[in-house]
């Protein structure tokens, strides 16, 4: 549960803001809020509704239901904590404290970025009626739960080591064995990996996504020991794997290998993937070395653009990255995203993110790209240092 530590971490963040806000109104209802959960604690989540009110520089107020009351018992005795019942004392209380101030809250007008858009229209309304004025959370999220720290970032680094040096040996196993008359299956190299994690005293949250073939271009593929095909010489094999070490920051890449010489169009798709990964990059660096600000939706642009040029704009079916944070990895901070949405937050120094743009052709073949990324002040960090720059041959 939130505690007093917490407290100037949050004061700092909202004097970073862009645009001040009053405070930030954190509202949940059975779970429908993770980022409440990710903030105040998961073991909040009741069956009523529950307000967290962190104003600027002062104390957080808990206004929760008597019936709700025990799951707050950690909730510092300093700070007020306000029990309701009734519904009239509910709205008593949460006009008290948000009349007439600007409130952030997980609302994105219009829909626009569903990654902070967690608060029902109801509430919003509710709260315009009190008297506040609601605006997006968006800068306070990306602030608090998704800048990593100095040991995050360590952390990350060793695990994005221990995942490509896992990925290649994966790669090379599944070479070896196409050219016997054994060759390994999607499902038996999966749970190669899985092992090699365990080894490596890395942990992830499942199986990795092992596709050969036309299985890559399947959006949610995933081997099972019934469908899984054997991988052997004539097509592109596609591994994405994730893992990070205990408490740690994920690390998430993908690479690609040709069991046997590539096709002319394996190779080719190959190359358009690998310059759209870099074009993202190279905009995010430029950007970011000259102190410049820079939004999610125009590295998806930037990867986007390349390969629309090389001709295959019809065969992109999702945006070039997700955000990756402590609080999991799908996190909630920036994406890279002007395809699903158009992700204008500010990558600000301290946030990570995957970059994996990908060309998707349905029942022929799948080609991802993905490293991942950590904005600084003056520069950019990719992991592994080591990533992909040629098709792998095994």
């Amino acid at each position: 549960m939130l505690q007093l530590d917490a407290l100037p971490t949050l004061h700092t963040v909202f004097d970073d803001l862009a645009v001040p806000v009053d405070g930030w109104l954190l509202f949940d209802f059975r779970g429908t809020n993770p980022i409440m959960s990710a903030v105040v604690g998961p073991e909040v989540v009741g069956t009523r509704r529950a307000y967290v009110y962190i104003p600027r520089g002062a104390n957080p107020v808990a206004i929760v239901h008597a019936i709700d009351a025990e799951l707050w018992r950690d909730w510092p005795a300093v700070w007020r904590k306000v029990i309701w019942i009734r519904r009239e004392e509910l709205a008593r209380e949460l006009g008290g404290l948000v009349s007439g101030r600007t409130v952030a809250l997980e609302y994105s007008p219009g829909g626009a970025i569903p990654y902070g858009d967690y608060v029902p229209a109801g509430t919003v309304e509710l709260l315009r009626a009190l008297g506040s004025s609601p605006v997006s959370s968006a800068e306070l999220v990306t602030r608090y739960c998704s800048r990593w720290s100095d040991a995050e970032l360590a952390g990350h680094r060793r695990a994005a080591a221990h995942v490509a040096s896992i990925a290649r040996q994966a790669l090379a196993l599944a070479g070896e064995r196409a050219r016997t008359d054994v060759p390994i299956t999607e499902y038996e190299l999966a749970t190669w990996v899985l092992g090699a994690f365990e080894r490596a005293r890395i942990e992830t949250n499942g199986p990795p996504s092992v596709s050969y073939g036309a299985n890559a271009a399947r959006s949610h593929y995933e081997p099972t020991p019934s469908e899984s095909a054997p991988i052997v010489p004539g097509a592109l094999l596609l591994l994405d794997l994730w893992a990070k070490e205990p408490g740690g920051i994920y690390a998430d890449q993908t690479w690609m290998a040709s069991i046997g010489a590539p096709s002319a169009q394996g190779a080719a798709i190959w190359g358009v993937v690998r310059d759209a990964r870099d074009a993202a990059l190279a905009l995010l660096r430029s950007r970011l070395d000259a102190g410049r600000p820079v939004v999610g939706a125009e590295a998806d642009r930037a990867a986007r653009d390349v390969i629309a040029k090389r001709g295959y704009a019809s065969r992109i079916v999702c945006r070039t990255g997700h955000s990756i944070d402590r609080v999991g990895l799908h996190g909630f901070g920036p994406t890279l995203d002007d395809t699903e949405s158009f992700d204008t937050r500010r990558i600000v120094p301290g946030v990570g993110f995957s970059v994996e743009p990908g060309v998707y052709i349905p029942g022929e073949i799948g080609v991802r790209s993905e490293v991942n990324a950590h904005a600084r002040i003056g520069g950019l960090d990719v992991t592994p240092e080591d990533y992909q720059q040629e098709l792998i041959l095994v």
